[in-house]
């Protein structure tokens, strides 16, 4: 990624190479945020010839207010930002950032990166590519599942806020929401960079929680503007654009053979890489280990609330502090091997500390022999007399907390489940695994393909009872899972006593420290 300096003395901070023409694209359309829209009522009639037929609940159509503090969860477990229109100062003085005065529209902003989890969810709903795994390990860790998604390309975060009905922000509109109307030189305010404000100067070497950093939100509240991954953003880079472009919502130049722009800075940036002033760019095909990216929105209710939700248990949304810690039981799971060479199978034993375990699942036994198999209760024998992989998985169940929900939703004490009581309506659009339900006007998950994911800063897990709830990121504990590779011996090659058994592998006496993104 490359950063203009003075006298447009090239520097290559962060080393790429360059082809001699980036691909050339539209201008990305300017964003406007619809202001709270007026409150009105919407009646439909009941049916007179089918009175059976349950009829729309009146509700009321409102909106979040435009104004500066203004906050809306949104659709994927985010929230928004409100970051009223009108002037502010954009630049800091150097060769192609002079300080002009810049005019933007309403709109509203990610108050964080998108994060591994958010992302996954479009991958899971196809219409996201995975990141490039080598960029981001940590992308299938329950500890990195709120650390910024990186190692996508350009195409790939425009691609995500396509899905959530949004667009990458133009320069003008991160610039706004990182120094406020006044021009700051960093969004929490002149004073120098810090640990305790960002992730830099690698202070801590890796990635973080987005919301790790609260001291160091900007004007508009938003997080992370600085720190942690830099940020793909909609315009074109052209070092002498702030000298030609229009002052009123600006959309960035038509191309450029150096690439796309990319603001904030990283967990690696030195601290006078900092200033929210600062311009960089690089090829959108580019990925990086320290590159991720945000959203904006034009209209925050678009989407119609979900019929469910997961509540947060022992927390509130977004991070904030649980009076009682949580207590995590992650029962530990294994497998054991013995092969028996008369028989030219395998016998394989699965163990789970935690018996009866109602939440333990066992796989991969399906062209397997039961020898003594109680659902739910270990240890389970099967013998086996084909390859394959065995795997057996379990869940960590959380105590010590009670289980929160958000605005306009009530807890079923049946399901545990958030249920939506039909107040503060959105719009009438779905995620792709949901379908609109036009009598409680709400997105009702599709059976087997709904989307389970939580707010921002938290992670699925499960209570006592086994309902699912949303876990502070720093509280949970990895799910237990553990797999062995099933190969049954050539008894013409096996050596022992005939008909007896070699011993193989035994349980692991610990779980090993593995996981997926939760569906």
């Amino acid at each position: 990624m490359k950063h203009l300096r003075l006298t447009f003395y090239v520097s290559v901070m962060l080393p790429v190479l360059l082809s001699a023409c980036a691909p050339r694209s539209a201008p990305t359309p300017a964003l406007t945020a619809a202001t709270q829209p007026t409150e009105m009522a919407t009646l439909v009639p009941v049916p007179t010839e089918a009175p059976a037929t349950p009829t729309l609940v009146p509700v009321v159509l409102s909106g979040p207010p435009m104004e500066v503090g203004s906050m809306w969860p949104y659709v994927d477990g985010s929230i928004l930002v409100a970051v009223p229109g009108g002037p502010f100062t954009m630049g800091h003085g150097g060769s192609d950032n002079p300080e002009h005065t810049v005019t933007l529209s309403d709109f509203w902003i990610y108050q964080t990166k998108v994060t591994n989890q958010q992302y996954a969810l479009c991958v899971k709903a196809g219409k996201c590519k995975v990141p490039d795994l080598t960029d981001n390990i940590g992308y299938s860790d329950v500890a990195h599942f709120n650390d910024p998604v990186t190692g996508v390309t350009w195409d790939q975060a425009s691609a995500y806020c396509s899905f959530v009905h949004g667009a990458l922000p133009t320069e003008a509109q991160w610039e706004k929401t990182a120094r406020g109307p006044d021009g700051l030189i960093y969004p929490w305010g002149n004073g120098d960079p810090s640990c305790d404000y960002l992730n830099f100067n690698n202070c801590v070497g890796k990635t973080t929680n987005v919301t790790t950093y609260p001291q160091g939100q900007s004007y508009y509240h938003a997080l992370d503007m600085e720190g942690n991954a830099f940020e793909w953003v909609a315009d074109w880079y052209n070092a002498l654009y702030y000298k030609t472009g229009p002052s009123q919502d600006p959309l960035g130049p038509d191309g450029s053979a150096l690439g796309r722009s990319v603001r904030s800075s990283s967990y690696k940036s030195k601290p006078d890489q900092v200033s929210a002033s600062t311009r960089f760019f690089d090829l959108p095909s580019s990925h990086r280990r320290d590159l991720g990216f945000r959203c904006v929105v034009l209209d925050p209710t678009y989407f119609a609330p979900l019929c469910q939700s997961i509540g947060v248990y022992g927390t509130g949304p977004a991070g904030s502090s649980s009076s009682t810690p949580l207590n995590a039981d992650c029962p530990k799971v294994g497998i054991g091997l013995t092969s028996m060479c008369k028989a030219g199978t395998v016998r394989v034993t699965f163990t789970d500390s935690l018996s009866p375990d109602p939440n333990a699942v066992v796989s991969g036994v399906g062209s397997c022999s039961p020898v003594s198999v109680t659902p739910g209760s270990f240890p389970q024998v099967y013998d086996c007399t084909s390859s394959t992989t065995a795997t057996i998985t379990s869940k960590c169940t959380y105590t010590g907390g009670t289980t929160q929900c958000g605005p306009h939703y009530t807890l079923d004490g049946n399901s545990g489940m958030c249920v939506w009581d039909g107040t503060g309506t959105q719009g009438n659009q779905c995620l792709p695994g949901y379908n609109y339900d036009p009598v409680n006007q709400c997105c009702s998950a599709q059976p087997g393909t709904g989307l389970n994911f939580c707010p921002v800063g938290t992670v699925l897990g499960h209570d006592s009872h086994g309902n699912p709830v949303c876990i502070l990121n720093g509280q949970a504990s990895q799910d237990p899972n553990h797999s062995e590779p099933v190969l049954p011996p050539n008894p013409a090659t096996c050596v022992g006593q005939p008909g007896g058994g070699n011993p193989g592998t035994p349980p692991p006496a610990t779980q090993p420290p593995t996981g997926g993104i939760v569906p």
